[in-house]
């Protein structure tokens, strides 16, 4: 990640946050609700345990959709839970937001929106091999990768096994946290393009990127995985201002 800017989260930079918020989805997944498989017999998604569960291996780009107003400055909140990977070494996940109109089935893109996205391949990526990604999506078979200057090194930016701050060391890629949910934490401003990313072992860190262009408001999003089995949980939806 040495292209992505780490910052101190200083609080007038969110003070916003405190005010004129308002929660738009909070889900703990007791059924599917408004998320739609796309399509239905595409992947294998259930609810398991309380969770939504996207439980095939081989499905290499399975989604599942649900309506959701997005303009502004929005937050998303969930936590994620690896299950299992294929045998290709290859796994990834991510999230489409503001959606114009949904692929209903099986597609590269998803209509006009913006992905964002992890993914493990270290075959294609040299150094650890996982990586955070930004894609926009043109329609459902056209989506690029963001190659802003700001962004792009090495197909996204790549996630380090390490990083020290204050002193203090903090490991990112451990076997052990394929054990618990991680959760991500994730404020877009729509107005700028701007992302901002909560680290999920540093307190009070953030990482941040410009997509480099506004974002078009949207009506739906979208939870998608690749070659790699996962459930989510506790999604939460603010507009933020």
């Amino acid at each position: 990640m040495k292209s992505l800017k780490l910052v101190l989260v200083l609080l007038f930079v969110f003070s916003y946050v405190c005010f004129g918020q308002q929660v738009i989805v909070n889900e703990s997944f007791y059924s599917m609700g408004d998320w739609k498989p796309a399509p239905e017999n595409y992947g294998d998604w259930q609810i398991v345990n309380g969770r939504l569960a996207q439980l095939s291996v081989t499905a290499g780009m399975a989604k599942v959709n649900s309506p959701v107003i997005q303009s502004g400055i929005m937050q998303y909140e969930f936590d994620v839970q690896y299950i299992a990977h294929g045998n290709d070494q290859h796994g990834a996940f991510g999230i489409h937001i503001n959606i114009d109109n949904p692929a209903n089935g099986i597609s590269w893109g998803n209509g006009k929106s913006f992905l964002l996205w992890i993914t493990y391949d270290p075959e294609v990526y040299a150094g650890t091999g996982l990586m955070a990604q930004c894609y926009k999506s043109e329609g459902n078979s056209v989506m690029d990768e963001i190659t802003t200057s700001d962004m792009y090194e090495k197909g996204g930016f790549e996630i380090p096994e390490t990083t020290t701050v204050n002193k203090v060391e903090y490991v990112y890629i451990d076997t052990s946290y394929l054990d618990n949910p991680i959760k991500i934490s994730l404020i877009i401003d729509s107005n700028t393009g701007t992302v901002y990313v909560k680290d999920p072992l540093i307190p009070n860190w953030e990482w941040y990127f410009e997509i480099g262009e506004p974002i078009p408001d949207g009506s739906y999003i979208s939870l998608r995985t690749s070659s790699l089995a996962v459930s989510f949980d506790n999604f939460k939806v603010t507009q933020i201002k």
